[in-house]
Parts: C-alpha cells; structure tokens; sequence
C-alpha cells in the first residue's frame, strides 16, 4: 500500500511525529505551510482567526500528486478543539484525492478528538481507519491513544 504522510507544522513538534511515522511506514510525506505569517504570537493570531472564520489560508503550492497514493495519514495539530487552519485548507483542496485516510492528532492539552476526526471524516466524505491522539507539551509527548471505531 503506498502511503503518504502529511503534516502541518508551526513549532515543530507535529513535524517531528510526522517524520517517524512517515520512517516507520517507510512512506512518502509532504509538509504543508501557508503563505500567511504563522510566527509568533501575530503568526498565531492569523490562524486563529482563519480557524474561527473558517477562511481558507493560502498554502505554498506542492508537486504530490496526492491521488497517486492508497492512504494518506494526516499528521496536525489541534487548536480550541478544532483541526489546524492549514490543516482544513488542504484536505478540503485534497477530499476528492484521498481514498483512505487516518489521522495522527497533536495538542498540548487534554482533549477528545472523536469530534475533530468526526469533523475530519465530513470533509473528507470518507471514514477513517484509525486515529490518534498525541498530548504534547514543549516538545515532550505525555500521552499517546490510539482509537478505530469499528
């Protein structure tokens, strides 16, 4: 199975669990980013406001085909208990591409993520194989839970 994983990543803590995953798999990655300022706290501020307008952020064009792989793993982080600004831009560009789809979940504090892979799988049209939630604060992981909903 050819698999893909992609990620966004502002401080690079997503980036790194995305990476192992994409080594452990022995699979393809792509990371996305936006054109928009995302550093800082302005760089924040920009995509808390895109979240919560739920405008589309510009991303930096990429060459993946995104259809030419059988399973694509979304690696992002959570913010106020939603996905990633950038996050949501790609798989509403991407849904009609991906064909199976799990998704790794990173946030710094407690929380249920059965909404946002819920949220995940609308957009998508699709249901996922599996999702996890990673709990990670500066930089160190504190918990890891993996969910399939059968």
């Amino acid at each position: 199975m050819k698999t893909l994983v992609v990620y966004y990543s502002r401080k690079g803590n997503t980036e790194k669990i995305a990476l192992e995953k994409a080594k452990e798999l022995e699979a393809d990655f792509l990371a996305i980013d936006t054109i928009e300022n995302v550093a800082g706290y302005n760089g924040f501020s920009n995509c808390v406001k895109s979240l919560i307008s739920k405008d589309d952020m510009t991303l930096f064009p990429y060459d993946t085909d995104v259809a030419a792989y059988d399973k694509v793993i979304i690696c992002a982080p959570i913010w106020f208990s939603k996905l990633c600004a950038p996050m949501q831009t790609f798989i509403k560009k991407e849904k009609h591409n991906i064909k199976k789809a799990e998704y790794i979940f990173v946030h710094a504090l407690k929380t249920d993520v059965k909404a946002v892979a819920a949220e995940t799988d609308k957009i998508l049209r699709l249901k996922n194989d599996k999702y996890t939630s990673i709990q990670c604060m500066y930089g160190k992981i504190k918990t890891e839970e993996d969910f399939a909903d059968v």
